[in-house]
Parts: structure tokens; sequence; C-alpha cells
């Protein structure tokens, strides 16, 4: 009785070293804030104190009660051997939402920061009778960021294709195709290593085209797992331990990038009140690499993860995969906005076509351009945006916004082998070689025509209770001469550029058109 007694303390005395390691690993994910060297250090002494009370407890005593066996933890569905991250991850939960039957999450590489939406709606003053408030809300987060009021009691939005306001509303709009969310900043943004960035679920100006184009896709699949979910979801930190411990096992698993690799959402399986599904997504920059992921996960789970704390607790399955973009947030920098560069195609008397880069640039008529600030945003200099066919200038081109009809400016889209068909990658191999053998992303030449209005659909702003103005939008782009192949089909007009380094695609600007213009397809 007396070494039960001691082995009693001693859970408790390393329960507490766990919750308290918990907080300091966890509690950034709510503030938004990155690791320091003071919770470093102590996160090593709290990690030796534990190495220490575990190696007293014994080998056979740490196997009885540090972790629950299969058996045990499918009987009482309990959760109280998970085992706790003491190591800070490379990703973190920005946002998490605990409903009685199912909580959502955002999950997001460890150095990304969410902007203080309650702190920015705190003291929002709406205008009067408006029932749909997002349009405000958005609004308002961008400009607490460049430093202005959020009443709109005097000064409603400025809604026009010329106004950055209604681009900002343009980009929420877009990133909702995708499940994700805008978030603001100040900090400086990379536009490098864009497929690399997407994966992690998390865009921005110069890798937002990827999402359209499902060239980034993300895996999906659902796992049936032996806990309660009313165990898990009696506290924020037992939702968020498990969480996190499940995407870690995961990664063990695949030995992969952990940001990669994000829980969607865990619910109340309607099978049993002693399990739950756990739908989770698998993103890499590689389509195939991806696929090859998901293919060791689906062979693993057809008997069991036995070797794995967390993951032996996984129904034995075949469980199918869908793919789809997936993004948690699209970054958002004012300063990233270009205004001197922005342009009106609306006004009379534009030629219908100049050159760059030694290529026809067919004039985007009708349109308005909001410029990007890509300068000395890319390793190689700025040549590539040049205007007067010098060596290193990049033609143009241009893509849609809309996630099912655009994926790539074809008429399946181009989720290989899984999904669905890149329908021009015969025809490239023909024209560039094995070099051309891999998943494309299209573009267009015109964008009447090519990208719009097929490859765009509208979005509505709403600025009072009685009017509602509709947009379309479509993503002005740079294209590396010798990168693409040159195709007549799908689109209406001009050719179809189909490219397979997404690198090579630069967008410089965003074209925004108020529904009420028309211009010629």
């Amino acid at each position: 009785m007396e070494d039960l007694h001691t082995v009693y303390v001693l859970n408790k005395r390393i329960e507490k070293l766990r919750m308290r390691a918990f907080k300091l690993t966890h509690d950034d994910s709510r503030r938004a804030i990155e690791f320091d060297w003071v919770v470093l250090q102590q996160l090593d002494d709290i990690r030796t104190s534990l190495d220490g009370m575990v190696r007293t407890r014994g080998t056979n005593v740490k196997r009885r009660y540090s972790y629950r066996t299969l058996t045990a933890a499918m009987q009482h569905s309990t959760i109280d051997a998970i085992p706790i991250l003491l190591v800070p991850p490379k990703f973190k939960i920005t946002t998490m939402i605990i409903g009685a039957k199912v909580t959502a999450f955002k999950m997001t590489p460890a150095w990304f920061k969410l902007d203080d939406e309650a702190k920015v709606l705190k003291n929002i003053i709406y205008p009067a009778n408006i029932a749909n408030k997002r349009p405000f809300n958005t609004i308002a987060r961008y400009l607490a960021v460049i430093g202005k009021t959020n009443d709109f009691s005097h000064e409603s939005l400025l809604v026009s294709d010329d106004q950055t306001e209604t681009l900002v509303l343009a980009l929420d709009a877009f990133a909702r195709q995708f499940g994700g969310d805008l978030s603001f900043t100040n900090e400086d943004l990379s536009f490098e290593e864009s497929a690399h960035r997407t994966a992690c679920g998390v865009a921005n100006l110069s890798n937002a085209h990827l999402l359209a184009t499902n060239y980034v896709p993300t895996a999906k699949l659902t796992f049936e797992i032996g806990i309660a979910y009313k165990e898990l979801a009696k506290s924020e930190e037992t939702m968020q331990n498990f969480a996190m411990s499940f995407v870690q096992a995961i990664v063990d698993v695949l030995s992969c990038e952990n940001d990669y690799i994000r829980i969607l959402s865990i619910n109340l399986s309607s099978k049993s009140k002693r399990q739950v599904e756990v739908s989770f997504g698998i993103t890499t920059p590689s389509q195939e690499k991806t696929e090859e992921y998901v293919r060791i996960l689906q062979e693993h789970a057809r008997s069991g993860f036995l070797n794995n704390k967390i993951l032996r607790l996984v129904k034995p399955s075949e469980y199918e995969c869908t793919w789809s973009s997936v993004l948690s947030f699209l970054q958002l920098r004012p300063e990233d906005f270009d205004s001197k560069h922005n342009f009106d195609y609306r006004q009379p008397d534009l030629p219908e076509s100049l050159t760059r880069g030694g290529y026809p640039y067919y004039l985007p008529m009708g349109w308005y351009r909001h410029a990007i600030k890509v300068n000395n945003k890319y390793g190689d200099g700025d040549a590539w945006l040049g205007s007067t066919n010098a060596p290193g200038e990049w033609p143009v081109a241009f893509h849609g916004t809309h996630s099912g009809a655009v994926s790539g400016i074809t008429a399946q889209g181009l989720l290989i082998k899984v999904v669905q068909v890149d329908l021009k990658r015969p025809e490239a191999i023909e024209q560039m070689g094995e070099a051309a053998d891999k998943p494309g992303l299209y573009l267009a030449t015109h964008c009447n025509g090519g990208s719009h209005s097929t490859y765009t659909r509208p979005f509505d702003v709403q600025t009072s209770q009685d009017l509602t103005k509709s947009f379309r939008v479509v993503f002005q782009c740079r294209v590396k001469p010798g990168t693409f192949t040159t195709h007549k089909s799908p689109v209406k007009v001009g050719d179809a550029w189909r490219v397979v380094d997404p690198d090579a695609v630069r967008p410089y600007g965003i074209l925004l058109k108020d529904e009420e213009i028309t211009v010629p397809d």
C-alpha cells in the first residue's frame, strides 16, 4: 500500500508538471505570440524534473499509470493518458470553437499571428438598419491596421471597383470559397516559395491564385477514434492537447513537416457516444507527395496503428479521401497594396494590346487594376515586371478566381489521378517534353473571354438595407518565359498557358469589375 501511495503522489506531481508544460506550450495559440527563450528554458527545466520523477516511479509503474492501454481507453473513453508535447511544435491552433457535438479548428504554422478581431470590433459603430455586419467587420479590421476609425455611422463603406475597401471585401469573398478568413498584419510577408506557404494553409497576395487552380490540394480524411466527445470537450486544454497530439502522431507516422497536417474538426460520432470523428487535412507543395502520404495512412488504418499511443485508438477501416483547396487564412498587409500603380482600364481610347516580354499583352478593358507591391519581393530583381520588352521581362496573363469552374481553367480541373484530369497535359508533353509531365496550372492570355466570365463568379457587397452591388475578380500575372506551353482550349478567346512551376507565375495586380459594366466575352 505504501508503494501505491508513493506512485499516487508521483502521479499527481507529474500531472501538475505536464499541465504547466501544456500551458506554456499552448497559451501562444490564444495569444498568437511566438515562444521566447524564457519559455524554452522553463520547458527544459520541467522536462528535467519529469524525467527524474518518471525514473523514480519505475518502468513498470510508468507503463501501467502514464498511458492507458488500448482496451482501457476504449472501455472507459478517457483521455487521461494523452501525452503532453513538451517541445514547442512548428504548428499551433489559432482558433478553436467547441460546440455540443462538434469542435471546429483553424491550425497554422507557429510563425503566424492572427490580428485581434475582438479588440477591433469592441467599439465599432454600424450604420442604421444594416442586417449583414460582416462587410463592416472586415473593413473595420483593415482600417484598424492602417490606423483609421471604425465608426460607420456617418460614412458607410466605400463601394466601387476602384476602392481598396471593395478589393478587401472581394478578397474576403475569395478566401471564404476555401473555408478561410482574412487576417491583417503590418509585418513583411514573403512572396517566395509560394506552394510551400499555401500548403501550410496561410496564403497571401503572391500565392492566392494557387487556391483557385487547386494546384496545392488538401487531402481530407476522417478517422473514427475510440474516445468520448464529452471527455475531450470538457475543457479547452483537453481538446487542444488531444488535437496537438493527434497531429504530431500523424507527423510521426509520415515523417513529414508538421505544418502540413491540420485538424479541421472533431465531431461526436453518429455511431457511438464513445467515439469521435476526427477530420484532418494533409497538404504538401507536391500533389504526388500528398497522394503518397494518403496511401501510407490508408494502409496503416486498414489494420490499425498498433505502435502509436494516440493512433492506436483509431478504428481499423477503409478510410476514403476527398480533395479540395483548404485555406485557414488569407493574410493581407495593407502596404502590399501599391495604389500608385493602380490602373483604370475603363477609360476610353486605350489600345487593345501592347507588348510585354516579347508577347502580346491584351488589355483587360472594362476592369480596374489594384496593383500589388512586388518591388524587391523576389530575389532575382525587378526586371520581370518591366514594360519595355527588355531582357528578363515576363509576359502578362490572367487567372480567374472561381474555385469550381476555374480549376486550372480546364473543364474538369487538374487534380491528377485521384480526382480530376489535367486536360492539356499530353499536349504539353508533346510541346515541352518530360519536363511538362507534372501537374499544371493554367492562365489565359485574355481577361475578357479568357478568365472572365466563365472562370469568375460575382460576389455581393451590401452597403445598406436596400442597396447591394456585385463585382468580379481576376488575378493579373506575369509568367516566366520558357516555362509554359500554349493551348487553344478551353478558353473562348486567345490562348491558355500551362505552367508546371508555381514560382513561374507572379501576380502583380488584382482586377475588379462592377457587374453593371458590360464587357465583351
